[in-house]
């Protein structure tokens, strides 16, 4: 049968006829099984606005039976299918199914719905608010649960990303916040340790985006402190290059060190617009760009 066939099923199954007074929750369930069915042949034939529909009947069935799990799952479902055409409807029933996995203590799979809409958000690169609004709650998500703190991680880093790209100052100190106790956590860890330097580095560039050099140099010499392979590594050497040139406002040298130091090591997208903000702000910065400095 195709899909159409199987909804008429459902359909009919639903009415039940003068059976309906007898069969009680049982037509509800062979109903969303037959609407299942029904989603499945409609996603073969990709009608997804069709398959949507029919698994938004499988939650309505759920709800019947008081099957508050199942119905969560069609929502989950649901959303799924309605984030190949429409966001906002894919978050509609996102939503739906957080209010069910928040009210019954399932932090992991709140966690990981809220982290799926930040990355929805994400992909389209038009909904910054919204997109770092659900990493922020997801990481709180995550924060809840024991087993999922590397997840609470990379969504608190993600906030921190964003957060930085605003540019607002307030915003612009949460992220600094962010990246220093992430670098402190991972010096706690063999394993994450190593990411150490990395979390600081973006921290110092941020210092150097607020634009207080005093500030800066105070920061160095913590990370410094407190990862003693920070002043050695190359990250930390660019670091203290391009606060040393920020402090005495000579372009040419900050120029000089990126690319010195793009020459050997990627620098990722993130943080030459970061650095691009540091280096707009400096006196006489007119002449050459981030943009004409190879940094691949």
């Amino acid at each position: 049968m195709d899909g159409g066939q199987y909804v008429i099923q459902a359909e009919r199954t639903l009415k039940g006829g003068w059976f309906k007074c007898f069969a009680g929750e049982r037509r509800f369930e062979e109903a969303a099984e037959l609407y299942q069915q029904a989603a499945n042949q409609y996603k073969l034939s990709k009608h997804w606005e069709e398959a949507a529909d029919c698994m938004l009947q499988c939650s309505y069935c759920a709800s019947k039976t008081g099957d508050l799990s199942a119905e969560c799952g069609y929502y989950v479902d649901a959303g799924n299918i309605f984030k190949k055409f429409s966001t906002r409807q894919a978050v509609e029933q996102y939503e739906l199914a957080l209010t069910t996995y928040s009210a019954t203590g399932q932090f992991t799979q709140a966690g990981k719905l809220l982290m799926t809409i930040a990355e929805l958000y994400e992909g389209e690169k038009i909904e910054h608010a919204e997109t770092i609004g659900y990493y922020r709650r997801a990481a709180e998500m995550f924060d809840l649960d024991e087993h999922g703190k590397s997840n609470f991680t990379k969504c608190n880093l993600k906030v921190a990303e964003f957060a930085a790209k605003s540019g607002r100052p307030e915003d612009l100190q949460e992220a600094i916040k962010i990246f220093e106790a992430e670098g402190e956590k991972a010096m706690h860890n063999n394993i994450t340790q190593y990411h150490a330097k990395e979390y600081f580095f973006c921290a110092g560039i941020l210092h150097l985006v607020v634009g207080d050099s005093v500030t800066v140099n105070i920061a160095i010499e913590k990370y410094e402190s407190l990862d003693p392979r920070f002043a050695g590594s190359r990250d930390g050497q660019l670091l203290r290059s391009v606060a040393e040139a920020f402090e005495s406002n000579d372009v040419d040298l900050f120029m000089d060190k990126i690319a010195e130091y793009a020459s050997v090591t990627t620098l990722d997208p993130w943080k030459v617009a970061q650095l691009l903000k540091v280096k707009e702000a400096m006196p006489s910065s007119g002449g050459d760009n981030l943009e004409s400095v190879d940094l691949t």
